[in-house]
């Protein structure tokens, strides 16, 4: 079954980014993409936070990402640097801090059940995720690589 979900979101995922109309994100999805592409690539999700961000799929337009964070775990610093959308589908109570260490509020957290679908512009600055719920938070994350360049 997870397989089969896998690639119908590929597949979904794909033809978003081939369609014109859902290829012209607004501004504000795009903003901050030339100071994206300067973050250090350590700090990438993948790279920084690999037990918690998991590769479905990649190609040189999207990637698609599973991210599960434990019970009590705290996943490492790290950025997003493409504009996403965010699907949660097990949202325990969460805790998001910054790099300074200090807790960020979540525009989501609290605000309906899941599903929880976001639009979520690149993001520049590091955090992080602490679980302090009794559940797996659990996503999907579609990074579309190339939506913002310039045509």
């Amino acid at each position: 079954m997870e397989i089969i979900l896998t690639a119908m979101l590929v597949v979904a995922a794909t033809s978003i980014v081939a369609t014109p109309s859902h290829a012209e994100l607004s501004a504000a999805m795009c903003s901050g993409t030339e100071e994206a592409a300067q973050l250090p690539p350590e700090q990438d999700a993948v790279s920084a936070a690999p037990q918690n961000h998991l590769v479905l799929f990649e190609n040189e337009e999207l990637r698609l990402l599973e991210v599960i964070v434990q019970p009590g775990e705290r996943e490492s610093l790290h950025h997003h640097k493409w504009p996403s959308v965010l699907v949660v589908d097990a949202f325990p109570k969460i805790e998001i801090y910054g790099e300074d260490g200090n807790r960020i509020a979540s525009r989501a957290q609290g605000s309906t059940e899941p599903p929880v679908i976001m639009r979520v512009p690149p993001q520049l600055a590091a955090h992080s995720i602490h679980n302090v719920g009794s559940k797996p938070f659990h996503a999907i994350r579609i990074e579309y690589k190339t939506a913002c360049e310039a045509k």
